[in-house]
This record gives C-alpha cells, structure tokens and sequence, in this order.
C-alpha cells in the first residue's frame, strides 16, 4: 500500500517590525541583548518584510511578557 503523505498548509509568519515596536528602548544593542538574538538581527526585523514563523514569533513574545495575540491580533485567525 502506497504511502500517502499530507499535503503541507503554509506556515504563518509574522511581522517582525512588531516585536520592536512592543519596546520602549530604541538601541539596536540593547534590542539584541533583550532578545538574545545578535544586532544584526535586530537591524534586519526593521525592515517591514522580515517575518517570523510562529514559533520564533511566540518565542520572543514571550520574552517581552505578552501573548503573541497582544501583539500580532491575526494570530488565532491563522491556520496552525
């Protein structure tokens, strides 16, 4: 019997820009210490188009003490 794989659903992504814009502090630096991600990271979720699979995008709400839907308000519309 032939074996029958599930198709694969996209994953969902998430704007990174949002994480920083959750931030009082502006220093790409201090950013990337919060985050535990290099600065180089941090200059990249500034651009508009980064985005972030869910689990990264949990990951780091968590971090700043939210529920990822406090920040991204899509995030139960999306299909897991």
């Amino acid at each position: 019997m032939p074996n029958k794989r599930r198709k694969k659903q996209p994953q969902p992504k998430y704007q990174a820009l949002k994480l920083l814009r959750n931030r009082i502090e502006n220093s790409d630096h201090i950013n990337a210490t919060f985050f535990g991600v290099t600065r180089s990271t941090i200059l990249r979720w500034r651009n508009p188009k980064t985005m972030l699979n869910q689990y990264d995008a949990d990951h780091y709400a968590i971090k700043l003490g939210k529920h990822p839907s406090e920040i991204w308000t899509d995030w139960f519309d999306q299909p897991c």
